[in-house]
C-alpha cells in the first residue's frame, strides 16, 4: 500500500469490469480516496456500490467528474473520443484524464484537440481482461503482473505521469511508457489479431461440421483452448477492430500469406516442406514468449 492516497477523488466513467477492478485495485493499495462511479443502468450503478467499487454513483459524466483529481474512461473504446466533449468543461485545473481503450491513435488525438490546456491527458491500456465486461467480474488482482502501457509525448505534464505511473505500480501492474502509434501496431498484432482469428476459427468448424450432427462429444480441448476469446463481447470487440482497422488490415494480410503456404504444401504433400513450416511457427512461438 502506498503511503499516501494520490488521488483524493477519482471519477470513474463506465465502472464496469475495467473500471470496477481500477476502483477496487486502487482502494485496496490506498491509492484512490473518494470513488464517484458512472454508469447508464441502475443495476450497474447498484452493484458498484454493493462490492465497494464506488462510494457514490451518477448516471452522468459531467456531474461524476466535479472535482474529481482523477479521471478514468473506461466505456467502451468507440464512445471516448465522444465523452471528452461532455467532460471537458467540468475539468478542474490540475486533473488528470486518463483511458483504458484498446486503442490509443485517435483517443489521443482527440483529447489532444478538445481538453483544455490545465488537465493533463495520458492515454492508458491495461493488459488485462476477461470474456465477461459486467462489474460483476470486477476485482481487485485484475491487473497483478500485467503489461498496463501509457502514452506521453514532449508536451505531457511530467509529475502527472510520475503520479499516474507510481499509481499503477502500486495496482500490481508494470507501467510501460509508448508512443500511441507504437502502441495501436503492437497491440493489433499481439491482441486484436488473435481475436478475430478465434472468431473466423470459431465460423469455419461451425461450417463444416453442421452436416455432421450433434458433434459436441466431440469437440477437443484445443478448440477450446483456440476459440476462448471469441466468447468476448461483440460490442466492445466491434469498437476495437473498427477503430485499428488499419493495423488489423495489415496483420489479416500477413496471416493470409501464412495461410496460403500451410495449404499449398498440404495440397503438394509436401512433407519435408510442411515440417519446415511447423518447426518455424513453433521456434516463433518460443522466441515471442520466452521460452
Amino acid at each position: 500500500m502506498v503511503k499516501d492516497v494520490i488521488y483524493p477523488r477519482c471519477a470513474i466513467i463506465g465502472i464496469g469490469l475495467i473500471g470496477g477492478s481500477f476502483a477496487l485495485a486502487g482502494k485496496r493499495a490506498g491509492v484512490l480516496g473518494h470513488v464517484v462511479g458512472m454508469a447508464r443502468t441502475e443495476a450497474t450503478r447498484k452493484a458498484a456500490l454493493e462490492i465497494g467499487a464506488a462510494d457514490t454513483v451518477t448516471d452522468g459524466p459531467a456531474e461524476a467528474c466535479d472535482g474529481a483529481d482523477l479521471v478514468y474512461l473506461a466505456t467502451p473504446v468507440g464512445a471516448i473520443p465522444g465523452l471528452l466533449p461532455q467532460i471537458a468543461d467540468e475539468l478542474a485545473e490540475g486533473c488528470t484524464v486518463t483511458d483504458a481503450g484498446s486503442t490509443k491513435a485517435a483517443i489521443v488525438a482527440a483529447a489532444r484537440e478538445v481538453l483544455p490546456e490545465h488537465v493533463t491527458f495520458i492515454g492508458g491500456h491495461p493488459m488485462a481482461g476477461s470474456e465477461q465486461s459486467s462489474i460483476a467480474a470486477a476485482r481487485a488482482d485484475l491487473f497483478e503482473g500485467s503489461v498496463y502501457f501509457l502514452t506521453a509525448d514532449d508536451h505531457t505534464n511530467a509529475a502527472a505521469l510520475d503520479k499516474l505511473r507510481q499509481s499503477i505500480e502500486a495496482l500490481g501492474a508494470v507501467p510501460t511508457l509508448c508512443d500511441a502509434g507504437q502502441h495501436d501496431r503492437i497491440v493489433a498484432a499481439t491482441s486484436h489479431l488473435p481475436h478475430l482469428v478465434a472468431c473466423a476459427l470459431a465460423r469455419s468448424v461451425a461450417e463444416v461440421v453442421s452436416a455432421q450432427g450433434d458433434v459436441t462429444p466431440y469437440i477437443g480441448k484445443g478448440f477450446a483452448d483456440s476459440t476462448r476469446l471469441a466468447a468476448g463481447p461483440t460490442d466492445v470487440w466491434c469498437d476495437i477492430l473498427l477503430a485499428n482497422r488499419e493495423h488489423m488490415a495489415e496483420g489479416l494480410g500477413r496471416l493470409v500469406l501464412e495461410l496460403q503456404s500451410f495449404t499449398a504444401t498440404l495440397r503438394d504433400g509436401d512433407a519435408e516442406a510442411l515440417a519446415r513450416l511447423l518447426d518455424d511457427a513453433r521456434h516463433a512461438r518460443e522466441e515471442l514468449l520466452g521460452r
